[in-house]
């Protein structure tokens, strides 16, 4: 019998399992358990702040941005554009009171085939937080986003690390060398890179394996449970186990980059431009 369904990464799977209705039941209830939201949100701030990176007055772009925690997190000074496969979830975002006092919002859905859109260009930061894994073409859309931001602009990426098959709605996986040569080969320059989210390590994972696998009842009752119990404990709690769980070899979870758009003539040395402020 032949297997009518579609493949991961396609527009068509992504849509039935991310589509219309993924955002609209019990969406603002989920996200408020979401432990993984909070913790990159704490991993982008102490990002940002190591490498002089503002949260004000900036052109932010996202694909694929869900319920809109990362654009939210940005002073009400900058323009905050998003793409989503999901029409729930830009109304979702375009509904909410938070996004209001923004100057500038905009969001698109989607180009039918999966591949990104963008309401503007020259960003000057460009975020792409676990979708990658699922877009038809994870070449495509770092060379559309590297395309669309401003020189010397950034971009925010993460993106699980897990064994090939561990998820069946990921179209493949990556390794932190792997992803830095194709950042590389698009023209990125790869400032950070760093493994973590050992907190939700495989232990967790292979618990909550009946909700990856979509078993009825037991994989949505495993999903809540899980949630609710990770997501007691504070964002600041996930950092401070990370280099105990390092040097205890539990694997990291997720990968998190920060890369820089370098044009010619555009290069940077960030020591010598400090020393030049405080000149």
């Amino acid at each position: 019998m032949q297997d009518d369904t579609p493949a991961a990464g396609t527009a068509a799977y992504q849509s039935r399992v991310y589509g219309d209705g993924f955002y609209k039941r019990w969406t603002r209830l989920r996200w408020a358990f979401r432990y993984d939201c909070r913790y990159r949100i704490l991993l982008t701030e102490e990002l940002f702040r190591r490498h002089w990176i503002p949260f004000e007055r900036m052109k932010v772009y996202e694909l694929g941005f869900g319920t809109g925690y990362l654009l939210l997190r940005f002073d009400r000074t900058c323009a905050i554009h998003g793409c989503e496969l999901s029409r729930d979830a830009i109304a979702l975002l375009e509904r909410s009171a938070e996004q209001r006092g923004f100057e500038d919002v905009r969001l698109v859905e989607a180009a039918q085939d999966g591949s990104a859109r963008f309401p503007d260009s020259s960003y000057d930061l460009v975020i792409a937080s676990h979708v990658l894994e699922h877009v038809p073409s994870d070449r495509q859309a770092l060379e559309a986003m590297f395309d669309h931001t401003g020189p010397g602009g950034h971009g925010l990426f993460f993106l699980p690390l897990e064994r090939p098959g561990h998820n069946p709605d990921h179209a493949r996986t990556y390794t932190a060398a792997g992803l830095k040569r194709l950042l590389e080969d698009v023209g990125w320059e790869p400032v950070e890179i760093a493994e973590n989210f050992r907190y939700a390590s495989h232990l967790v994972q292979i618990v909550n394996w009946p909700s990856r696998r979509r078993i009825p009842v037991a994989g949505k009752l495993v999903e809540g449970a899980k949630s609710f119990v990770l997501g007691l404990a504070p964002a600041a709690w996930m950092s401070l186990v990370e280099s105990p769980l390092e040097k205890l070899h539990v694997r990291p979870y997720q990968l998190m980059v920060l890369a820089r758009k370098r044009t010619a003539g555009n290069a940077f040395d960030f020591e010598s431009d400090m020393r030049k402020a405080d000149g």
